[in-house]
C-alpha cells in the first residue's frame, strides 16, 4: 500500500482533460489555503535567539500588534487543580472522512492543507463547546522537539509532551473563508492532540512520518493518498477547552481551543525522523525546523472548563505525574491500576 504520492501529476492526465484541470483548482485552492499574516515576506520564526522571533511578533507587522498587547494569549499551561468542570460542555466530533490533502514544509513547520471536492466533501468540528457552529478543517500543524528537547506547545502542570497536533478549522456558519474567520469572533476553532512516547506510533501519524522523508526541506511537498485526519485522535470523549488565540502571527484573538485528555503515541525511532526536517531551502545550510513552539502565555484568570469530573469532595482525582486527569470516582483499591494501564484516564 501506497501512503503517499508525489506531487508531480499522474501519468493518465493531459493538459486538455477534465481530471487535469480539476487537479490544477485542488492544488489552486490549497496553496490560497494560508492565514493572512503568511502571505507577506517577513520570515518570521519560533526561535527566540533571532530578529523574528517570538519576542519580535508584536513589533516588526503593523497587523501582529495583537502578539504583544494581546491578553488571551496562547498556549498555556493547563494546570488540573484549576479546571472547572462544565457538564454542559459535550463530546466534540470530527466526521470520520478521507481528505485531499498536500504534507507541506513552510520552513516554521510542517503542515497538513486540507482541499475539498465533490467527491471528497470538506471534514467539520461540531459539538464540544463550539454552541453549534460548524467549523471546516482548513489545515494540521505540527509542533515538535527535537534530540531530548519536548515540542507541544501546551503544557500540562509544566510538563511539555514530545509533539502537539492541531487540526485548526474556521466558522463556516459565519465566514466566507479563514481570512475573515481568524480576525472574527467565534472565527477558529483548534482541536489539539498531545503526542507522547510508547511502544508503538499512531498510525496515520506513521503514514506523515514516512512521508516527512519527501519534505524534508522549505516549499517541500507531497500529496497524500487518502490520508483520513481522525485517526490522529485518540479514543476519548473527555476534552478541555479555552478561549485563547492563534499561537503564530498575527495572534488573533478568535480561537476556542479543545484539548482532548488522550495522547497519541510516537516511538522514539519515529521521533527522531521528524529531527531531518530544515527551516531552509535545499542547498543552504542546514537549520532545523524543531523545536518549533511559542512559550507559554499568561492565563490571566480565563476560564479553563472540562467535561471531565476530576474532582470529587472525598477523594483527590488528581495526578501530577503526567496528564493523569480523573473522569469517575473508582475504589482505592482500583485507582493505580486505572492510573497504569491509562494514564489519561
Amino acid at each position: 500500500m501506497r501512503f503517499f504520492e508525489c506531487s508531480s501529476l499522474p501519468n493518465h492526465f493531459s493538459p486538455f482533460s477534465s481530471q487535469f484541470l480539476t487537479h490544477l483548482l485542488i492544488l489552486h485552492t490549497l496553496s490560497l489555503t494560508v492565514e493572512a499574516s503568511t502571505r507577506n515576506n517577513y520570515q518570521w520564526s519560533y526561535d527566540s535567539d533571532v530578529f523574528g522571533g517570538p519576542d519580535f511578533w508584536g513589533l516588526v507587522e503593523k497587523d501582529w500588534w495583537m502578539c504583544r498587547k494581546g491578553r488571551l494569549q496562547s498556549p498555556i499551561d493547563i494546570q488540573p487543580d484549576r479546571l472547572l468542570f462544565d457538564a454542559s460542555v459535550k463530546p466534540v466530533r470530527l466526521d470520520k472522512l478521507p481528505v485531499l490533502s498536500e504534507f507541506v514544509n513552510t520552513g516554521q513547520m510542517v503542515r497538513i492543507r486540507i482541499g475539498y471536492s465533490t467527491k471528497k466533501p470538506s471534514v467539520n468540528i461540531t459539538n464540544g463547546p463550539l454552541y453549534g457552529y460548524r467549523y471546516r478543517v482548513q489545515r494540521i500543524d505540527f509542533h515538535m522537539g527535537r534530540g531530548k528537547e519536548n515540542g507541544s506547545e501546551h503544557t500540562i502542570n509544566g510538563r511539555r509532551f514530545p509533539m502537539e497536533v492541531q487540526l485548526v478549522a474556521f466558522n463556516t456558519d459565519l465566514y466566507p473563508n479563514f481570512t475573515a474567520a481568524s480576525k472574527s469572533p467565534h472565527g477558529i476553532a483548534i482541536l489539539s492532540v498531545l503526542v507522547d512516547f510508547g511502544a508503538q506510533t499512531n498510525q496515520e501519524l506513521t503514514k506523515l512520518t514516512i512521508a516527512t522523508a519527501s519534505i524534508s526541506y522549505k516549499d517541500q511537498r507531497v500529496q497524500m493518498a487518502d490520508f483520513e485526519p481522525w485517526r490522529l485522535l485518540p479514543f476519548t470523549r473527555d476534552i478541555i477547552t479555552y478561549e485563547g488565540s492563534l499561537t503564530s502571527p498575527g495572534c488573533h484573538e478568535t480561537v476556542t481551543w479543545i484539548i482532548l485528555n488522550q495522547p497519541i503515541f510516537i516511538t522514539r525511532e519515529h521521533f527522531e525522523e521528524w529531527s531531518h526536517l530544515y527551516h531552509t531551502m535545499e542547498g543552504a545550510e542546514k537549520v532545523p525546523v524543531a523545536p518549533n513552539y511559542r512559550k507559554i502565555q499568561e492565563t490571566n484568570n480565563r476560564l479553563v472548563r472540562t467535561n471531565i469530573q476530576h474532582k470529587m469532595s472525598y477523594n483527590c482525582n488528581v495526578s501530577v505525574n503526567k496528564i493523569h486527569y480523573r473522569a469517575n470516582h473508582v475504589a482505592p483499591q482500583q485507582h493505580s491500576t486505572r492510573r497504569h494501564n491509562n494514564p489519561f484516564v
